[in-house]
């Protein structure tokens, strides 16, 4: 059997303690003054927490809200990490290991964006230019083309589409130059360090599933393709094998795993359609005729979806490069502003607009320190830009007071198992995101429940997927009193919604509960009273 060589993006895996070490591991991070720390769950004290609001005489009384909750059957058997706090005080109000790291799912999603945020601002625009570098005389520009991407996740077929009619009619430039002819190369640009990627720490059975398709600094419609949306101009061939035993182990698994590799070589897409079961228990031979398939090689497969846009538009290339240093912009697309697409990633937990995310946190430290490593003098050393992000974004929460030990991430989404951090470290992130005022934008791009006068609000993100579970997020009691809540659960049986309903209880306990003020919490160390 002939075995055909497939382009796939597997990238090498590193680990980033986010700039934590090995020392900082080692050593504990105290509570502050006011915690109540459950160490197990102790006996309910007798209060009832139905529709109404239940006032509660001391901290005593508000934590065995929570140690009763604990005791549920969903959860009596998992790993849960539970941690209250008092906004914007900062005075935690409840910790059951919550300082302990757990694997958070796609809470993990809440400090990518949070960084994200704050480092670019929510008016900052992705700028994606078709560039010349050189003149353009009678409608022949006399350099080499170039798409010069910006890791916007949001970029689709038609604003490529826009971008090259633009540059076709003229409306790219002040003086309507219109291009229809290019005598240097056409290409794709990008930062070297922007290469394509699928996280080698993620599961194998992610790889060709629409959750998480691989990310490049050139997205067109999130890198997810459909056979009917090819361009005319290439070939096309249905395969049945990969010629790799483990890419083939995942089309035969039944998970539906299917994806799309081009060849620049021979100019052909190939389609590998992965099988699925129907609800019967059988095959379903007519799963995805048409897609969608997951992009395997992004970088390549949509330089060729730019070479078919200049062809479909009558704009052809002699295919030499020539070597010319300077570059203008010859028609741009400017993207939403950032924050609608922090608001579509937390709204619909997208794991790929969160690891383009994460791939411009990194693309803000390129010129400082060496991308291929080496002495950098203290500086960012980095060969990729989601290790970069990485790194930046583990600076970021070190200046704002979270404990470097507490957070380890392999990915920006939260999808690695590797991926662990503490109910302690996403509160202090959603405490500095809200404010003094816990009026921070910020919180309204977060997915909102409760009522319409702001009580019982809970602007909130959740995490889930096999055996793990997890909410963060802002509540504003019924008592008008502002709460960071974070509950991770961990090891938990495969039926979701138990625990999904689990989580639910807990909140409602937690809106209906009105908390001290002033009297200070008891501490880990504090003797059980008589």
């Amino acid at each position: 059997m002939n075995q055909r060589a497939i382009s796939v993006v597997l990238s090498g895996a590193v680990l980033f303690a986010l700039t934590g070490s090995v020392s900082a591991e080692a050593r504990t991070h105290g509570h502050g003054h006011g915690v109540h720390t459950s160490g197990r769950p102790r006996a309910a004290g007798g209060t009832v927490y139905g529709g109404k609001v239940t006032t509660v005489s001391n901290i005593a009384g508000f934590s065995a809200a929570i140690d009763s909750w604990l005791k549920r059957p969903e959860i009596a058997h998992s790993r849960v990490g539970v941690e209250v706090m008092e906004l914007p005080s900062g005075r935690l109000l409840y910790s059951h290991d919550g300082e302990k790291r757990l694997t958070p799912a796609s809470t993990a999603k809440v400090i990518t964006t949070a960084c994200a945020y704050e480092l670019l601002g929510g008016n900052f625009q992705y700028k994606t230019t078709i560039n010349g570098t050189g003149p353009v005389v009678g409608g022949v520009l006399k350099g080499n083309l170039v798409l010069e991407p910006s890791q916007d996740p949001s970029f689709n077929r038609s604003d490529l589409l826009r971008l090259v009619d633009d540059l076709k009619n003229g409306r790219g430039t002040t003086n309507g130059e219109r291009v229809s002819q290019v005598e240097g190369h056409v290409f794709v640009g990008g930062p070297v360090e922007g290469r394509e990627s699928f996280q080698p720490t993620w599961l194998i059975e992610d790889f060709g599933q629409d959750w998480m398709p691989a990310s490049s600094s050139l997205v067109i419609d999130r890198n997810i393709a459909f056979v009917s949306g090819f361009p005319k101009q290439f070939k096309v061939s249905d395969d049945h094998s990969t010629g790799h035993a483990i890419l083939d182990s995942i089309l035969a698994s039944g998970e539906a795993s299917s994806f799309v590799s081009f060849d620049p070589a021979n100019g052909t897409f190939h389609i590998f359609r992965g099988s699925a079961l129907s609800p019967a228990g059988n095959y379903d031979t007519s799963i995805k005729r048409d897609g969608p398939f997951v992009v395997s090689n992004p970088d390549a497969f949509n330089q060729a979806l730019f070479q078919g846009a200049l062809a479909d538009h009558g704009i052809t290339s002699s295919g030499t490069r020539i070597d010319k240093n300077e570059s203008r912009i010859i028609a741009e697309h400017l993207s939403k502003p950032l924050s609608l697409i922090i608001k579509h990633c937390l709204y619909e937990s997208d794991n790929l607009y969160a690891q383009q995310l994460l791939r411009s946190i990194g693309a803000t430290t390129l010129g400082t320190g060496s991308p291929t490593g080496g002495n950098s003098g203290g500086k960012i050393v980095s060969r990729s830009l989601e290790e970069r992000g990485l790194n930046k974004m583990g600076a970021w929460l070190s200046s704002i007071g979270v404990p470097n030990q507490q957070v380890v991430l392999f990915d920006g989404c939260g999808l690695s198992r590797k991926d662990c951090l503490t109910p302690h470290a996403l509160n202090l992130v959603l405490k500095h995101m809200a404010g003094p005022e816990i009026n921070s934008p910020y919180l309204s791009l977060m997915h909102q429940t409760g009522g319409k006068d702001g009580s019982g609000r809970f602007s909130m993100k959740t995490g889930a997927m096999d055996t793990v579970r997890g909410i963060t997020g802002v509540l504003n009691n019924f008592s008008g009193q502002h709460l960071a809540v974070t509950a991770i659960i961990n090891g938990h049986t495969p039926s979701v919604k138990n625990v999904r309903m689990a989580l639910g209880d807990l909140i409602e306990r937690l809106k209906r509960v009105s908390i001290p003020a002033s009297q200070p919490a008891k501490t880990a160390k504090d003797p059980e009273p008589n």
